[in-house]
């Protein structure tokens, strides 16, 4: 994808939001059953399969689990139950390559929620970010802003990662994001990833979907 044409590369990205479709069985339980779509965005080695796979082990039924692969983008299909909802996300992690920054927009323009992840120990994490943030554009309805990493324990380290935290809590402040902090892969296992996207995209939503509740997110009901 990232080699081929602007035409290609388009048309590649109106195949994501159906390479991972699926219904969901009434015997959930649920009301109702919606869907949506998260980009997960970083540099190399921020940590965005790590975040995915913490995601996927809180699955609600790992037998709905899916992965996929479309054109250098990965593809992870998650279920969850909120409120009395059967949720169905379906998360996108963008090539960290700059070849796939001008893809950012159509993205952005297509996710319920953005998840942007950084890592506290890359030195540049703050200025990639931002490189990220201004490709997007303007971002979806709501985002989280993932700070993974940790620089080594002496008083000198903490001093800097109070000074590589301080912007990116203000970016976070910017742009209306949720920051969530994990110094380890346990903390990061431990976090409920699923139940704080769902969180911020189904805020104030009742467990029967109505539709009007619905607009303006990015959100869909799924089946009957």
């Amino acid at each position: 994808l990232a080699q081929a044409d602007d035409g290609e590369r388009w048309a590649a990205l109106e195949t994501l939001g159906c390479k991972l479709s699926m219904t969901p069985s009434a015997e959930d339980g649920a009301a109702a059953f919606v869907s949506f779509q998260v980009a997960v965005v970083g540099a190399a080695g921020a940590g965005k399969t790590s975040l995915i796979r913490s995601a996927s082990s809180s699955s609600a039924d790992p037998n709905l689990t899916q992965e996929d692969e479309a054109d250098g983008f990965e593809l992870q299909k998650l279920t969850c139950s909120y409120n009395g909802l059967g949720v169905v996300m379906e998360f996108v992690e963008v090539p960290a390559d700059d070849r796939y920054l001008p893809l950012l927009p159509q993205l952005g323009s297509a996710a319920a929620c953005a998840i942007l992840v950084v890592n506290i120990a890359d030195p540049n994490c703050h200025a990639d970010l931002s490189k990220r943030l201004a490709m997007l554009g303007t971002l979806p309805p709501c985002g989280l802003l993932v700070v993974q990493g940790s620089l080594s324990s002496s008083a000198a380290a903490a001093g800097e990662e109070r000074r590589r935290l301080e912007p990116l809590r203000e970016v976070a402040a910017r742009w209306s994001l949720q920051l969530l902090r994990f110094e380890s892969l346990e903390q990061l296992g431990r976090a409920k990833i699923l139940q704080s996207v769902c969180g911020l995209v189904l805020r104030d939503v009742a467990d029967k979907a109505d539709p009007i509740h619905l607009l303006g997110r990015r959100v869909s009901r799924v089946g009957g």
